[in-house]
């Protein structure tokens, strides 16, 4: 990695480094993760941060699921030309694959200030087309970039049951008229919930393995989501 990269993002105890991800048909994502991501939770103002609002420096890890998102997605068909939004994007993986698999506009959210400001640096280093980066708390539609988007994506973003509704609110707000939500989960309890409340609201709800054969919810197994909003 360049001096150059390494300047536009945040300073880390343990730094930065580069990491790759494959991706179908040929593609690559650079991407810049920290080299320590434990060292955060010493880290004054993030102690600081989780004082005030019990928060916890998740963006930091490439969690298991978003590799395998990245790469399902990565195969998709798509629509074009589309604009993408990702929720809670940390080092933002399934929304820059998305974007250099599909020529598509993708605006990266999260809703911790380092977060952010690595996004910001991500998107400016990763040397793919229209991606952005942008504060965003979903639980408050009213910081929510503007709207609508044809794709909404969120990889581990159901781990919280209280999350669910302002998830379902966010999608109705702010998708167009049968535009779709991908969601991948690890396998957590909470996920079959979430779709009975999604299908309860009028949505169309496929679940699908790591593979992309059709699926049901199960704990301990990837899935991947797809929500098909109201037209």
């Amino acid at each position: 990695m360049s001096e150059e990269s390494d300047a536009v993002f945040p300073p880390l105890a343990g730094g930065w480094e580069l990491r790759t991800f494959d991706l179908p048909g040929g593609a690559r994502v650079e991407l810049r993760a920290p080299r320590d991501p434990e060292r955060l939770l010493d880290d004054e103002a993030v102690r600081e941060r989780n004082r005030f609002n019990d928060s916890m420096p998740y963006w930091a890890w490439i969690w298991d699921s978003a590799p395998t998102m990245a790469r399902l997605l990565a195969a998709e068909d798509w629509p074009r030309p589309s604009r993408v939004l990702e929720l809670g994007a940390g080092l933002g993986l399934v929304g820059i694959a998305v974007a250099a698999a599909h020529r598509a506009e993708v605006v990266l959210t999260d809703h911790d200030p380092l977060a952010v400001r690595a996004a910001r640096a991500q998107a400016a280093a990763c040397g793919v087309v229209g991606v952005s980066a942008a504060d965003f708390d979903w639980n408050d539609l009213s910081s929510a970039p503007p709207g609508p988007f044809d794709v909404i994506l969120g990889c581990d973003v159901l781990y919280e049951g209280g999350f669910h509704g302002p998830l379902l609110d966010l999608f109705d707000a702010l998708l167009t008229p049968g535009g779709t939500a991908w969601l991948a989960d690890p396998g957590r309890t909470r996920l079959a919930r979430f779709v009975e409340r999604a299908e309860a609201r009028g949505h169309r709800v496929e679940l699908r393995d790591q593979e992309g054969a059709a699926a049901v919810a199960e704990p301990g197994a990837f899935r991947l989501l797809r929500l098909t909003a109201r037209a």
